[in-house]
């Protein structure tokens, strides 16, 4: 093999090898780097750990001291169906007892004002018109 060629082999060899170590180191940088990422990853999530957790815990609290709250709130509700359900009931009681006097008094009521316009229309009519022969006046022959 000729001097040349295998002065080639040797500087491409060389080449080569030089590739090979910058991709290690690369990688290597590059897998520095993620691990130092998920290090911050992992520190993160730990610190929303500890925070759900607190949340977790107050909202326990929140949700005992509501179950604390809801029977009474549950009897005023109770009380309250209760008065509204009796005053619907007197309400119903009172219009039936009085709707029938007061629809009664009311139908009197026009009855006798419509009755007393009539009347009063046709006195009127009798005493304005009184010297008309329609009811027979002074001219009657």
């Amino acid at each position: 093999m000729p001097a040349l060629l295998q002065i080639c082999i040797v500087i491409v060899t060389i080449g080569l090898l030089a590739i090979a170590l910058l991709t290690v180191r690369m990688m290597t940088r590059f897998f520095n780097r993620a691990a130092e990422d998920i290090s911050q990853l992992t520190l993160a999530v730990r610190e929303s750990v500890a925070q759900i957790d607190l949340v977790t815990g107050e909202t326990r609290a929140l949700v005992a001291s509501l179950r604390d709250c809801v029977p009474p709130v549950q009897r005023v509700v109770d009380r309250f169906e209760a008065v509204g359900q009796r005053t619907a009931d007197l309400s119903s009681a009172l219009l039936e007892e009085f709707e029938l006097p007061v629809f009664t008094a009311a139908a009197v009521a026009r009855g006798v004002r419509l009755g007393a316009n009539h009347l009063l229309k046709r006195l009127m009519h009798r005493f304005t018109h009184r010297h008309t022969p329609i009811y027979g006046g002074y001219d009657h022959e």
